[in-house]
Parts: C-alpha cells; sequence; structure tokens
C-alpha cells in the first residue's frame, strides 16, 4: 500500500491544484463579467446620451421650423386679406361706375344719326363736286369773248 499512498497524494495533489485553478479561472471569469458589464453599462449610457443630443437638436429643429411656418403663414394671411380689400375696393368703384351710368348716359357715346330718307339720299347723291378756284377762273377766261 505504500505505493498507493504516494499515488494518492499525488491526486490529492493534483485535485488541490485543479481547485486552486478552477478558482482562479472563476474569479477571473467574475473578474470579465463585471468589467463587461461596465463596458456595457458606458456604452448603454453613451447610447442615451447620445439619443437625448439627437432628440434635443430634432426638438430645437422642429421648433425653428415651426416658428418660419407661422411667420410665412402670417405673411399670407396679411396678402390675403390686401387682396381682398382690393377686391372690395374694385367692386365698389365697379357698383359706383353702374350706377352713375344708371343715372345719366355717358357723354362720350354719340347719338344715332337720323336717317336720311330716301328722296333726300338720292339727291345728294346727284349733287355736283364743287369746283376749285383754279377751275373756276380757267372756265371763266374760256366763257369770255374777246
Amino acid at each position: 500500500m505504500a505505493s498507493t499512498r504516494p499515488n494518492a497524494d499525488g491526486i490529492e495533489t493534483l485535485l488541490n491544484r485543479l481547485s486552486a485553478a478552477t478558482d482562479q479561472i472563476t474569479k477571473a471569469s467574475e473578474k470579465q463579467a463585471r468589467e463587461v458589464d461596465k463596458q456595457l453599462k458606458r456604452l448603454v449610457d453613451r447610447g442615451e446620451k447620445s439619443t437625448e443630443r439627437l432628440l434635443k437638436t430634432i426638438d430645437k429643429e422642429i421648433k425653428a421650423q415651426i416658428k418660419s411656418l407661422r411667420r410665412e403663414l402670417h405673411d399670407v394671411e396679411r396678402r390675403v386679406a390686401k387682396m381682398r380689400q382690393a377686391g372690395k375696393q374694385q367692386l365698389a368703384t365697379k357698383k359706383a361706375a353702374a350706377a352713375r351710368s344708371v343715372a345719366k348716359p355717358p357723354a362720350t357715346k354719340k347719338k344715332a344719326a337720323a336717317k336720311k330718307s330716301p328722296s333726300k339720299q338720292a339727291a345728294a347723291k346727284q349733287r355736283p363736286a364743287k369746283r376749285t378756284t383754279a377751275k373756276r377762273t380757267a372756265k371763266k377766261t374760256v366763257t369770255r369773248p374777246s
């Protein structure tokens, strides 16, 4: 049995070494797990901060866009109001002009010429053309005997 004892001591020593190595591995893996947790927590915190910054930037941009749209809408409302006012003024001007035209006829229109009777029209067509002074003097000189 003496030979089994050194083997038993060797096995026990081996078991003790394995137990110590297992403890070291367990401690090392626990340490690595804690480091991984720390890294993960830092990454999550960093992501949350980045998300918050992004949300603040988006919120700021949306507010700026809304403010710009409000200004543009106000400008459009002002222009529409001006156009309505101009339309009302034009309508009032047209109504006033229409009321004046009904009250008195416009001065620019000429009255229709009275129709001539057919006999007067025929007489007017038969009338000889006027002679110029040159023709009259030529006729006078020819008609006078010398």
